[in-house]
């Protein structure tokens, strides 16, 4: 089997507006990413674009242009099937492409498991669960925002609901205050100041988290202190989880080395797909550190992907999430619904999902 064509569209979502100590959205974009085969065998993919430039150095602009001028061409010709050695050639053609090399990625994950007519979950290892539970994030906002959209989101069937932070890290405390006082115990908090939060801030908002029991504090500090993570879960005892810190195998290693955190968040856009998203959990289960799978409000093929991969790894203590799915239209052919805080993992070959063309087509971007 040979690769005989590769595309990509782009495409703009409307969506709910999110912020982030980075930026707000108020659109998802995503590249629709297409491999035609010799064997007339598709396979689909996703570039999830709805990142801000800063934090990956790509936008949807330049994901289409480093697919079409570099990505493409050193994959025309190779056989899909031997996908180690095509991402090789990826990261020879441009290494630090991620979001691109995504698309890419599951693209072939999505083919070959359609040639072989076995779901992605095998050829990561085996299904060992076929429902994920799920968590959510809320954006930030003013207090009594954050407590309206939290109520939205047990509504909506989450039961694991994540704060972003990292602009006001006392208005924050307070939505987390007035969060906890209006939705009990029965839901599980989690916060993540994405690298926002300076050393002192963090160990100021150590107890107000503790007192409204969170479940662990994900990436207060840059993602090059290592030291400032590994002091704040000593002084703290808190749980910390990094997302910045790693995006491949080699960072687990030093994160593991300078006892930096408790949990992994893995997100595949920021591996570059489902090949190194697996190194970074096998290479963390070796140390003991367990993972989720994290969001970057993918809302098509990627989506199904996230599912595949979470239930193939061996040990899944925590939610993995699905922000996407409480803020954006997912468009796929398969409906992706919560049911009692959890999403069951498609059975169909490949990512088990496929792209609702029709809609897609609507929300194309004639230009890019």
């Amino acid at each position: 089997m040979k690769i005989t064509k590769i595309e990509v569209k782009p495409v703009r979502i409307p969506m709910r507006t999110f912020t982030d100590a980075y930026a707000s959205y108020s659109s998802g974009e995503f590249g629709l990413i297409t491999i035609e085969t010799d064997e007339a065998i598709t396979g689909f993919g996703e570039s999830p674009s709805t990142v801000i430039v800063g934090f990956y150095g790509e936008t949807l602009e330049t994901v289409m242009t480093s697919i079409k001028k570099s990505l493409a061409p050193a994959l025309i010709g190779e056989d899909p099937t031997n996908i180690g050695k095509l991402v090789s050639k990826m990261n020879l053609a441009q290494g630090y492409s991620f979001i691109a090399k995504t698309g890419l990625n599951l693209a072939l994950y999505d083919l070959l498991g359609k040639a072989l007519r076995i779901p992605a979950s095998t050829l990561l290892g085996g299904r060992k669960r076929d429902r994920v539970r799920a968590a959510s994030e809320i954006g930030i906002a003013s207090a009594e925002e954050m407590v309206k959209e939290a109520r939205r989101l047990v509504d909506l069937g989450f039961g694991v609901i994540k704060l972003k932070a990292g602009k006001d890290m006392k208005e924050e405390m307070r939505g987390l205050k007035g969060i906890r006082g209006a939705l009990g115990s029965e839901v599980e908090l989690r916060v993540d100041p994405n690298a926002g939060w300076s050393r002192k801030e963090t160990l100021e908002a150590a107890a107000s988290m503790a007192r409204y029991d969170v479940s662990y504090l994900e990436q207060p500090l840059p993602r090059w202190d290592l030291e400032g993570l590994a002091m704040i879960r000593k002084r703290t005892g808190m749980q910390v989880m990094v997302d910045e810190s790693v995006w491949d195998a080699h960072d687990v290693v030093r994160v593991a080395k300078a006892e930096a955190a408790d949990i992994i968040n893995i997100k595949i856009t920021k591996t570059g797909g489902l090949t190194t998203a697996l190194e970074v959990y096998n290479t963390a289960r070796a140390f003991g550190i367990p993972c989720v799978i994290g969001t970057e409000l993918e809302s098509c093929t990627a989506l199904g992907a996230k599912l595949q991969i979470a239930s193939a790894m061996e040990d899944l203590p925590y939610a993995c999430e699905y922000t996407e799915l409480a803020f954006q239209r997912v468009v796929l052919k398969e409906q992706v619904r919560l049911h009692h805080g959890y999403l069951e993992v498609p059975k169909g070959d490949g990512l088990g999902v496929s792209p609702d063309l029709g809609s897609i087509q609507r929300y194309a971007k004639s230009r890019v």
